[in-house]
């Protein structure tokens, strides 16, 4: 899947606070060890637990809600993060998941452009695919109807 570093959103109850400049995304499974007798004492293993970091950097714009104290305020505070990413070639392919800012730091040099970094661990499920998908329809139409009720 090729991807475009600036493309994972991230979002602050349900509004965009920025784009990314870099991103890595990964995803890990826990692998213990274990040994069955039809292994004759060589070691196998079970995957088990699922999880994953994305790890970003960004240019810090003070008159901007992206910055390094909203990603700070997230991390002090324990708040869940909503991300959003895309592939550079399939826009209609969306990466949703959520989790926590483990980690983030400011970087100022003397002759250069201020740059935030940030980790966030993942926690639940993430779905992938199409931009459109179960969660985002239903959504849609909870949005329809709050509207509706509205009028």
């Amino acid at each position: 899947m090729p991807v475009n570093g600036t493309q994972l959103l991230l979002y602050k109850d349900q509004t965009a606070i920025g784009y990314s400049r870099e991103t890595i995304v990964k995803f890990d499974v826990d692998l213990p060890d274990t040994t069955t007798k039809d292994s004759n004492g060589w070691k196998e293993i079970i995957p088990l637990v699922r999880g994953g970091t994305i790890s970003a950097s960004g240019l810090t714009a003070y008159d901007s809600s992206l910055n390094f104290t909203q990603f700070a305020d997230a991390l002090i505070g324990k708040t869940k993060q909503t991300f959003y990413f895309k592939e550079a070639t399939d826009p209609d392919f969306v990466v949703r998941g959520e989790g926590y800012i483990t980690s983030v730091d400011e970087v100022g040099d003397t002759d250069s452009i201020t740059e935030f970094n940030l980790e966030i661990k993942l926690t639940g499920v993430f779905t992938a695919g199409d931009e459109r998908n179960w969660e985002n329809i239903f959504e849609f139409w909870e949005d329809i109807a709050t509207n509706w009720e509205n009028t």
